[in-house]
């Protein structure tokens, strides 16, 4: 039943050539006299490669069809043979067997992981983008929780896209289609570039312009310089770090930071309130507009016209000086903006394992006589008792694994713990059911997985987390940031339920958790768009589980928010190398707590 969605969403192409190399192998292989029916499998192969590989792409070519291929050639393998009757008998049923396995292992090899594949490789820029917006359109499980009017949206990249397959311009193409999954506010929504040229390219027209200082907004609502080039034009004007920005573009500064949107690379910011703490950075790329084009849209049209740094846009500031007194000064681009918004942005929430740089995932360590440390990058363990965790969400090597780590620790005279779930990509559910249950004395039910095939509802089965307890005097703070995304978040839903855990952070995780599936590949291979395909609901079995809706409101918040005062940002920014300022910062705060 858990598989109903990846079968409904599966392409059928796929099922329709298994089912004939199947077909062709029972048929060629039983008292087959005609060697010219051994052309078959060749000549199903070649249209095959013809009309359904992954142009410009060998790696997912290989990845998805590689044992496919390999079946239709080995099924020819009886005609060569035909002159020693002895080994064809031994070799015909061995061959036959081979190549019904390569179609079944065909059709679930995507279905695992990929099940919504769509290749539209072999179509032009344009009609690639329409393909894969009429694939979500289809398949994209969250499209009315969030609202999304998929019409509309195609409609206001179009221009963007036509202008890139006039010109022939791969990196548009690319950045207009990161833009593009950003508007589903959804980290599952995930854009990858894997052509080295087009990435460059997109993320340049992306992060804009270099104006030789960044931004941020501190807590206390103050928008303050930081990263300002020494004896750029900004700095010899009186431009410094923790200068108060007042004004960008001839706009006031929050309501500039309010219309700006933060897209970069692939990776989206569900929850508004944290897309609006990294909002300035990007501001801070933004010139004055030579056309009329608000938006994104504006921007990429706007960039992709700059073929010289001297064609780039001024940028207009508003500051308070030394004095006092409110100035404003114009400023000409210095050139790309890509370095110094990636210099702001990264080191503001970047997790660099400075104190255990060779730490393992799941591995737990001392970080002084009370306090242990548990690294938390992923919910991952191995390949075989994951893929069978997804079917029982208990994994019983994990659940050992983590009693004998904590066991060690609490030995050693732990009784605080954090564990760091910062950037953590996420995998499967049960490895964080096996950590929540040695928190809690109650079992509680933490979600309810379903489907939704031909538009009928139906809940399949209920994600429970049994109470084990023998951790549950240990004292846990959880660091989290907006890149925990998927069963990462899923782990912070259970551990919040833990009443001896704290979860902490500069901001949440990311709010998405609904399973992937989706994957269409577009025009040459340049880009592909990942999405959600199935169905997780909260425990009332109507409101999604975790994934935020229209309002864009946290679903996970913060028992701690990490106060953003610009002494941390300088701190992050300067001390990045030497320590992890925001461990230092929970360390403080469960020493003094």
């Amino acid at each position: 039943m858990l598989l109903i969605n990846r079968i409904f969403s599966n392409n059928i192409s796929i099922w329709i050539f298994s089912l004939l190399m199947i077909v062709l192998a029972i048929v060629l292989h039983k008292n087959n006299k005609k060697k010219f029916l051994y052309l078959l499998p060749i000549a199903v192969g070649l249209i095959h490669f013809i009309f359904f590989s992954f142009k410009g792409n060998f790696y997912h070519t290989k990845y998805y069809y590689g044992v496919f291929y390999i079946a239709l050639i080995v099924m020819v393998l009886p005609l060569f043979i035909g002159r020693f009757p002895r080994i064809k008998k031994i070799v015909l049923p061995i061959v036959t067997t081979f190549c019904i396995l390569a179609g079944v292992h065909t059709v679930v090899q995507p279905m695992v992981f990929d099940s919504a594949m769509r290749n539209h490789t072999r179509q032009g820029y344009v009609k690639s983008f329409i393909s894969a917006t009429k694939d979500m359109e289809k398949y994209y499980s969250l499209k009315d929780w969030k609202k999304i009017d998929m019409q509309a949206l195609r409609e206001k990249f179009l221009p963007v896209m036509e202008m890139a397959e006039e010109t022939q311009d791969a990196g548009l193409f690319a950045a207009a289609t990161v833009a593009f999954g950003y508007n589903f506010h959804d980290g599952h929504v995930i854009v990858t570039v894997p052509v080295y040229d087009p990435w460059i390219r997109c993320l340049e027209l992306l992060s804009g312009n270099d104006y030789g200082l960044s931004m941020i907004r501190l807590d206390d609502g103050k928008t303050v310089a930081v990263n300002v080039e020494e004896d750029s034009p900004a700095w010899k004007n009186g431009i410094r770090n923790k200068t108060v920005i007042t004004s960008w573009n001839g706009q006031p500064i929050d309501e500039a930071i309010e219309e700006t949107e933060f897209i970069y690379v692939s990776f989206t910011i569900p929850v508004k309130a944290t897309e609006d703490m990294f909002k300035p950075i990007m501001l801070a790329t933004k010139g004055m507009r030579k056309n009329g084009e608000k938006g994104i849209i504006g921007d990429l049209i706007q960039n992709a016209s700059i073929t010289d740094d001297s064609q780039r846009p001024h940028a207009l500031v508003g500051y308070v000086d030394e004095n006092g007194d409110e100035k404003e000064l114009e400023l000409e681009a210095l050139g790309c903006g890509l370095d110094r918004f990636e210099m702001t942005y990264l080191f503001l929430d970047l997790v660099e394992y400075i104190q255990f740089p060779d730490i393992n995932n799941l591995e737990t360590v001392m970080l002084n006589d009370d306090t242990a440390y548990m690294a938390r990058w992923h919910e991952e363990s191995t390949t075989f008792y994951d893929v069978l965790s997804y079917f029982t969400n208990r994994n019983s090597k994990v659940r050992n694994m983590l009693i004998d780590e904590l066991t060690q620790m609490k030995n050693q005279g732990m009784k605080k713990l954090i564990i760091d779930a910062r950037s953590n990509t996420g995998g499967f559910w049960s490895i964080g059911i096996e950590t929540a249950s040695l928190f809690t004395n109650e079992p509680f039910d933490i979600a309810k997985r379903g489907s939704n095939v031909f538009g009928k509802k139906k809940i399949i089965s209920t994600v429970t987390v049994p109470a084990d307890g023998r951790f549950s005097d240990i004292e846990v703070l959880m660091l989290v940031n907006h890149y925990c995304v998927s069963s990462g978040d899923l782990l912070v839903k259970m551990l919040k339920k833990c009443p001896n855990v704290t979860v902490m952070g500069l901001s949440p995780s990311n709010c998405s958790c609904q399973e992937v599936g989706g994957i269409s590949f577009l025009s040459d291979s340049i880009c592909n768009i990942r999405y959600p395909v199935n169905w997780l609901y909260e425990v009332d079995e109507e409101t999604r589980c975790i994934d935020t809706d229209e309002t864009r409101e946290c679903t996970l918040p913060l028992d701690v928010k990490v106060p953003l005062t610009y002494d941390l940002a300088k701190s992050m920014y300067d001390d990045r190398k030497t320590r992890d300022v925001l461990l230092d910062y929970a360390l403080d705060y469960l020493e003094n707590k």
